[in-house]
Formats: structure tokens, C-alpha cells, sequence
């Protein structure tokens, strides 16, 4: 068999490509690929230059303050409903040659018809995709939190009334710092009520926010029906690495989370989170739970082998993959199971069992996650059984590998 030549080894994927693949956690309007980001530098539609794809320094931020300032100077590149369903198209397509048979993709809440026009968009974007390569995808709508628990709530009123059948699931993003999760009890429990799967970001840079976390989810998404397609994750979680309590209490309510190495990596933490230590005491904001810092802060952030999805997967939590913001960081979803097996997932069958979880806690329904995990079961019995498979599991095979 012919091999493919890396200039840089380290750089060598360390998953194969035939694997399923699940990509659960992407804020798609700017997973531009690089051709379209360079068009897009060319027309002048963002004040980033080419260089932003070579000069590594500029893929790594200080700060989520400063990721933040880059996301927002990179707004307007899918400003249109044409340019938002290409971008939704491309990126699906591309991962589904990386191995992928699903995903669940993000797209941020605006008030009025613009945003209608925008979920229109990602839908024509998600059936184009499904029609080319067979991938399966749902949305996740998230509202910002620095514009607070009312536009949340705005939020799930507007999805009821769209009623498209592709938006399964709501979420909640931005600085963690800004306000309390348990503000937003009451926009969880009506996008609960609403047929909506649950997959707010918690504990990326702001450790408190998982205690609050678990007491601000409806009651009911602790015992969820297999049949139900609703599912309750988190996005990241990375930092109940921190407190055995909280890996205790996510292992035991399964609660999935959504790793996004190449984003911790390459974002920097804030100096409260930094400075906590051993012995601390972190409280709900209604006083009924408290936790133990007793774990201390791993590197993540500066080496990927000290991430903690290792120890998340040994303490039997559920765990799945995403690339969150693929251009910001230079990546995707073949490379994060890469990343993954960098961090200590290094067994195939471990690298499988992110899919397994992706999958089982996938906002789809029945039918749908059934014929998901069939891929999933396809591969780990042809592996079993001494062979290799030489294509994914929708089709896709390459020339040559590695």
C-alpha cells in the first residue's frame, strides 16, 4: 500500500479516517474552509488578512475576551442566506470525508425575520449535504449570554413559533462571568417543555457554573426516555476536572459532555479560575449544593496531553467530540479525535466509544439514533472480526492513507 508522506509527523492523524465520527459541538456560520476565507479577505468582508491561516500565534488568544473580538470581526462573512447555506454545506461535506455520519451544529439566535431566513438558510444547508454524502445533522440555537436571561427566554418563543424540524435542541453560549446560570432556570425549562434537548455551555472557563448548572435543569432531563429525542449535555465542562464531587455527580446522572480540545488549548483562562485552590468551597446560588475544589488546574491550555478527557472517560462520564470554531481553530472534527488520542484516548475502541456517546446522546429520534448506531456497531464488529475497513461508513474512500 502506497503511505502518505508528512512533512511533519506530529502532525500524522492519529485516527483513522474510516472511523465514525461525530461532530457535536460547532458553531457553523464561520466553519468557512480556507478557500472561502480567502475569498472572503480578498472582497475585503473582514479586516483579517491571509496570513491569519499561516502565522500560528494568530489561532491562539490570550483570552475569551480576545476570541470574542476575532469572532465578531469575522461576523459578516456569512452575512447572506446563500453564504450561510454554502458555508453549512461545505463544512458537513468535508467533515463526512473525515469519517463523520453526524452533526450537531449551532447557529445564535437574532430577533426577527433575519433569523428566519437564517435557519432556512442552515436547513438548505443540512438537506444539500444529507442529499451529497448521506450525513445526518441537527441545530442547536444558542442565545448569548452577555445579552442576558430575557433574550434566552425571547429565544424559545421565536423556535416554538418556527417549528422547523431540524432545530432539536437549545443552548447557551458566551462569557460564563457575565451573570448567574441559575438565571436562566426558567428559559431551560421552557425550551425543555418545548421539545428541545438541552446543551448549554458550562464550566469552559468559570468552574461555579457547573454547580449552578445542576441545579437550574428541569428535573425531568435527569430521567430521560430512551425513545425521548431529547438529551441533556453539556459544552466543554472541561473544568469539573477540578472537583471530585463534580465528576462523582456528572458520572452518576451521565451527564455527556461536549470536549472541544483544540478551543481549550488555544483560549487562555481567567485569572479567578486560575488562582483557585485545593480546599475551596464553591456554593449554588440557592444554597442547596456545594462542591470541593480538591483537584488541581490541569495545563490543557498549554500542552494537549494534560487535558482531562482521559480522566472524564476513566470516571466513566460520557463524553463526545466538537471542533466549536473549525477557522478561529484551524480545525475540525478528524483532527480533534486526533487531539483526543494525543490526550490519552489512544485505543480505537476508546476513539469509537466518543461516537457511541455522541450518538446516544444526540438530540434525534429513535429511528434516526437507531440507524447512527448502526454505523457505529458496523465498524467496531468489522474491526473485531480482523479486518479494515477501506471506505466510512457513508461511502467516502481515499486513494492512499497513512
Amino acid at each position: 500500500m502506497i503511505k502518505e508522506v508528512f512533512e511533519d509527523e506530529a502532525k500524522r492523524p492519529r485516527v483513522d479516517y474510516t472511523l465514525p465520527k461525530a461532530e457535536m459541538h460547532v458553531h457553523i456560520s464561520l466553519a468557512l474552509s480556507n478557500d472561502m476565507f480567502g475569498r472572503r479577505v480578498k472582497s475585503r468582508r473582514t479586516p483579517l488578512e491571509m496570513d491569519f491561516l499561516v502565522k500560528r500565534e494568530k489561532r491562539y488568544y490570550k483570552n475569551l475576551t480576545e476570541f470574542h473580538n476575532t469572532y465578531e470581526a469575522c461576523r459578516g462573512m456569512t452575512s447572506t442566506y446563500g453564504e450561510l447555506a454554502s458555508t453549512v454545506q461545505n463544512y458537513l461535506e468535508r467533515i463526512a470525508r473525515e469519517g463523520a455520519i453526524y452533526a450537531e451544529i449551532s447557529n445564535s439566535f437574532r430577533e426577527g425575520d433575519e433569523f428566519t431566513r437564517q435557519m432556512e438558510a442552515v436547513q438548505a444547508g443540512i438537506e444539500a449535504a444529507r442529499e451529497n454524502t448521506g450525513i445526518e445533522s441537527r441545530i442547536v440555537v444558542t442565545s448569548l449570554r452577555n445579552f442576558g436571561a430575557e433574550k434566552a427566554e425571547k429565544a424559545v418563543v421565536a423556535l416554538q413559533k418556527l417549528n422547523n424540524p431540524f432545530i432539536t435542541g437549545f443552548g447557551l453560549v458566551g462569557d460564563e462571568g457575565v451573570d448567574s446560570f441559575a438565571d436562566y432556570t426558567r428559559a431551560l425549562n421552557m425550551a425543555w417543555d418545548a421539545g428541545l434537548g438541552l446543551t448549554p455551555h458550562v464550566a469552559e472557563q468559570n468552574l461555579q457554573n457547573a454547580v449552578d448548572f445542576l441545579t437550574s435543569v428541569p428535573r425531568e432531563a435527569w430521567d430521560i426516555s430512551p425513545n425521548d429525542s431529547r438529551r441533556l449535555r453539556v459544552g466543554h465542562g472541561v473544568l469539573i476536572h477540578m472537583s471530585t464531587d463534580l465528576m462523582r455527580e456528572f458520572a452518576d446522572r451521565e451527564i455527556c459532555m461536549e470536549m472541544c480540545i483544540s478551543a481549550n488549548k488555544r483560549i487562555g483562562l481567567p485569572r479567578e479560575t486560575r488562582k483557585l485552590r485545593s480546599g475551596e468551597v464553591l456554593t449554588a446560588s440557592d444554597g442547596s449544593r456545594r462542591i470541593t475544589v480538591d483537584n488541581k488546574l490541569r495545563q490543557y491550555y498549554e500542552v494537549a496531553e494534560e487535558h482531562p478527557i482521559a480522566d472524564f472517560m476513566k470516571q466513566n462520564i460520557p463524553v463526545c467530540l466538537g471542533s466549536d470554531n473549525p477557522l478561529l481553530m484551524n480545525t475540525n472534527i478528524g483532527k480533534e479525535y486526533s487531539m483526543a488520542h494525543k490526550a490519552g484516548i489512544e485505543n480505537e475502541m476508546d476513539s469509537l466509544a466518543l461516537t457511541r456517546n455522541a450518538i446516544k446522546h444526540a438530540n434525534v429520534d429513535a429511528i434516526t439514533r437507531s440507524r447512527l448506531m448502526g454505523h457505529v456497531n458496523a465498524f467496531e464488529q468489522t474491526v473485531k472480526a480482523g479486518h479494515r475497513p477501506d471506505r466510512t461508513a457513508l461511502g467516502y474512500k481515499r486513494a492512499f492513507v497513512a
